[in-house]
């Protein structure tokens, strides 16, 4: 279904007459960490864009940094994890700019670099968007009772459509 009959039905951000089609394309976000196996799931994210017919993919990174920092009492190594992650930050966001442009013009959204906890921050990011994807690493048993699942969260408390993708097949990642 074309990015803008979904609208017609009432799916995605609506104002007014779902009846009439709005010219605006769908507003897609793919939440990616930068880090881990980002080239395909933004190739992914931008088949699904395409497949919307006139839509926009944003880009959408959570910044644990800042949310975590406060758990270290120690002003001298906190000074010291603050200056390290500002480099790190520098070169996420060199990486997250890089995926950007691997989207084709036509879809190409926006990147945008939130700060707090993920699950949480995407949603609320969600709110502006038609449709948010995710990836999900399928953890099973204890691992996902211990480190839980972002995705599932995500799933559970979005106010708009959710589509969660497979991570990538063959991926080390635990």
């Amino acid at each position: 279904m074309p990015a803008t009959l979904a609208r017609w039905h009432g799916f995605g951000n609506t104002e007014g007459d779902t009846r009439v089609e709005q010219e605006a394309p769908m507003r897609l976000m793919l939440a990616v960490d930068p880090n881990e196996h980002a080239e395909e799931l933004v190739t992914n994210a931008i088949r699904w864009a395409e497949t919307m017919g006139r839509a926009r993919l944003d880009l959408v990174y959570v910044d644990e940094h800042a949310y975590n920092a406060y758990l270290v009492q120690d002003p001298a190594v906190r000074t010291v994890l603050d200056r390290e992650w500002d480099k790190v930050r520098d070169q996420l966001h060199q990486r997250l700019d890089k995926l950007l442009l691997a989207v084709p013009e036509p879809l190409r959204g926006k990147v945008e670099v939130r700060a707090g906890r993920p699950a949480d921050e995407i949603v609320e990011a969600g709110k502006e968007r038609d449709l948010v994807l995710i990836a999900t690493h399928g953890r099973r048993g204890l691992t996902h009772a211990l480190l839980g699942s972002v995705a599932e969260r995500v799933v559970r408390l979005a106010t708009v459509p959710v589509m969660v993708l497979r991570w990538p097949v063959g991926s080390d990642t635990p």
